[in-house]
């Protein structure tokens, strides 16, 4: 049964009016074709037609020469924008349609041939208008096992925004079997002057079902995109081209996003990933001055915490569009602080790019791997590079790294540092407010770094670096572990003349070092143990400290603007310090003895003299004779000093206080304090 139906602004309305207002026909599938002309008039149409419909069987039909178009205009933010849409549809082909309660099935839908649809425009500000223009064009669409839900969106000229909730979530219930087109292209005009051409081959979606896709696929992209330039720049514009292979999304599921925006209720949620799993294999970018590459680019569960407090996104676009939103601070805070909560509502388990690569004839370099797991606003479980090798045309700059890694980063909600820096603009923040924002580091590690110029006499290295925190009280770490291996880096950096000057006396050309060093609070003991603090420095000696103070308090850590208070209850438990090969103190006597005429002997028994005289009463005690003995033979031949407290009980500041006030000589009886030296000799 061949049917012919037009919308125009004259009579033709006239006839789609009738046609729609006649009884159903005993084929659904005009029926459909009908109610989807008669949606876009009401809908604001000012194009509507079919140059005709055609009933090719029961439930089937074909309907050809479609064109729709709307012409919009509204403002966003001060801006007005003119917006004309046009959709071209040679032929759509509608096979095994019936009626359901909820809208049309559709066995099959066909749309062979190229279909066009144009967006065209502009964007007017302080009276200039910058025009846009997009165009796509499809080719040989396929879709089976079609639900189509009517899309109806009430007019209210007081929800520019909002009106159109009930609509997007009554969509949820479309239905779709899957849908493949063959190639897309699109090309692009924007008002800031980019242009670009885009096309997609072989596009697939299977498996869509309450608001839930299962799979879409695209096989091959490709991108041309040509941006202009600021006024000054060499280049009027910048061309860039971008090939990319094959891109798997999998469960992609909006009910969560519409959760958290305030349009859907937490009972129609069927899980909290937006995605839950993205893969790209193949990325190559190309532009004037170089190229780019990644070899694979995947991702998994991108997730919306369903307890985060969802946010009216829709009524705040509402007053966006109609010039209403709230100006005045303490509002603009709180929108803004809403804005940043829905923003860390959002987690991805993890990311992980391979093979990427870059060539310029400024800088050349490639990354073997970038991983990410357990990331979010809030920080993430556990970030690492690998592999890492970039150089610079420029001096010959070059950066190595075998590894860099973190774990455990977290951050403060993204609201509490709008709250902080809201309240620090009128003072000085306190230090509970400076500390609700410390982020908190599990593990830092870096191996096998190494960055070398021809502005070095030599390379700055780190053979490895690990820094560990745990057990935090608030952001404070109540248990550090740190050590670096086998670092490095030329004596030329040294910017002190006199300490540059110390590794030169030694011969040396290149600063080596090492260091480790243990810090952990016991909550049942109240013992903070230092062991050790240590440090290597190759040719220049060792230093190892060890320590344990007891009477340490929780309030330290919770509330640490009364850590004075510790003192009141602190312990002087243990402590030892151990000085080995110090050829840097045999450096610096030489260094200073000779200016002065003396031998370096001379000049260190004069300071062992000096030393032991700024001792005051402790000067004639036992101890006091030890030290004098022991830096006496230190500073002459540095090979080994130790210094020891060991306490029979612990020992509390406050009576080391007292002492001090009252009788200073018994300090080192008290605390069992002892000095040698070259014990070994």
């Amino acid at each position: 049964m061949p049917r012919s139906l037009r919308h125009t602004p004259t009579a033709g309305a006239l006839l789609v009016t009738l046609a729609l207002a006649s009884p159903a026909t005993a084929n659904p599938a005009l029926d459909a074709a009908d109610a989807f002309l008669q949606w876009a008039k009401d809908h604001g149409a000012t194009i509507a037609e079919y140059g005709s419909v055609t009933e090719t069987g029961t439930g089937d039909a074909i309907v050809r020469d479609a064109k729709f178009g709307w012409d919009l205009a509204f403002t966003v933010g001060g801006a007005n924008i003119d917006l004309d849409i046009r959709i071209n549809s040679p032929e759509t082909r509608l096979i095994g349609v019936t009626k359901t309660d909820t809208g049309y099935h559709l066995d099959r839908y066909e749309q062979p041939g190229a279909h066009e649809f144009a967006f065209s425009g502009g964007v007017t500000e302080d009276g200039t208008r910058n025009a846009f223009d997009i165009s796509v064009i499809q080719y040989d669409l396929v879709a089976e096992d079609y639900l189509q839900v009517p899309f109806v969106a009430q007019e209210d000229p007081q929800r520019p925004v909002s009106r159109f909730l009930p609509a997007i979530v009554a969509g949820l219930d479309t239905r779709l079997g899957s849908m493949s087109i063959r190639r897309m292209e699109s090309t692009s005009k924007m008002p800031d002057g980019t242009s670009g051409t885009q096309s997609y081959e072989g596009m697939t979606i299977t498996g869509l079902a309450n608001g839930r896709i299962e799979e879409q696929r695209i096989e091959k992209t490709v991108s041309e995109t040509t941006v202009k330039t600021e006024p000054g720049v060499t280049a009027d514009t910048i061309a860039m081209r971008e090939e990319t292979g094959l891109q798997v999304v999998t469960g992609t599921d909006m009910k969560p996003l519409l959760r958290l925006f305030g349009a859907l209720s937490a009972d129609r949620l069927t899980g909290d990933e937006v995605i839950a799993s993205a893969s790209v294999e193949g990325m190559n970018f190309s532009f004037a001055e170089g190229s780019a590459a990644i070899g694979n680019l995947s991702m998994t569960g991108l997730r919306v915490d369903p307890n985060a407090p969802a946010v009216d996104i829709a009524t705040i676009g509402d007053q966006a569009v109609l010039g209403t939103l709230p100006q005045d601070d303490a509002s603009l805070a709180a929108l803004g602080g809403q804005a940043a909560d829905a923003l860390g509502a959002a987690s991805l388990d993890s990311f992980d790019l391979s093979a990427l690569a870059v060539s310029s004839p400024v800088v050349n370099g490639a990354i073997g791997s970038i991983q990410a797991k357990d990331a979010s606003y809030r920080g993430f479980g556990d970030f690492s590079m690998s592999d890492l090798s970039f150089k610079a045309e420029e001096n010959n700059a070059a950066v190595d790294a075998k590894l860099f890694r973190m774990s455990e980063l977290r951050l403060a909600p993204l609201s509490r540092y709008l709250d902080f820096f809201v309240a620090s603009s009128n003072r000085e923040p306190t230090l509970p407010e400076i500390l609700s924002i410390v982020p908190t580091l599990g593990l830092l590690e870096m191996q096998d770094i190494k960055i070398a110029s021809d502005e070095l006499a030599a390379p700055v290295s780190i053979e490895s670096y690990r820094l560990s925190m745990s057990d935090f009280i608030n952001p404070i770490p109540t248990r550090i572990e740190a050590m670096t291996k086998n670092a490095s880096f030329p004596v030329s950096l040294i910017e002190e003349d006199e300490a540059r000057a110390l590794f030169e006396e030694l011969g040396l050309e290149v600063v080596s070092y090492s260091d480790e060093s243990r810090i952990s609070w016991n909550a049942d003991t109240q013992t903070l143990n230092i062991d050790p603090l240590a440090f290597t420095i190759e040719g220049g000696g060792t230093m190892d400290l060890k320590m344990e103070i007891g009477g340490v308090p929780r309030v330290v850590f919770e509330s640490p603007e009364q850590a004075q208070m510790v003192i009141a209850t602190a312990t002087v438990n243990k402590a030892s310090l151990t000085v080995r090969d110090a050829r840097l103190i045999s450096a610096f006597i030489a260094q200073q003895a000779k200016p002065a005429g003396l031998s370096p002997e001379t000049l260190a028994l004069g300071l062992a003299d000096q030393a032991v005289n700024e001792l005051g009463p402790l000067k004639d005690t036992p101890f006091g004779q030890s030290l004098h003995g022991a830096l006496k033979s230190f500073l002459v031949s540095p090979d080994e000093l130790v210094i020891t407290i060991e306490p029979e009980t612990p020992v509390p500041a406050m009576q080391i206080m007292g002492v001090l006030a009252t009788a200073p000589d018994t300090l080192p009886q008290l605390l069992n304090a002892a000095v040698t030296a070259n014990s070994g000799r």
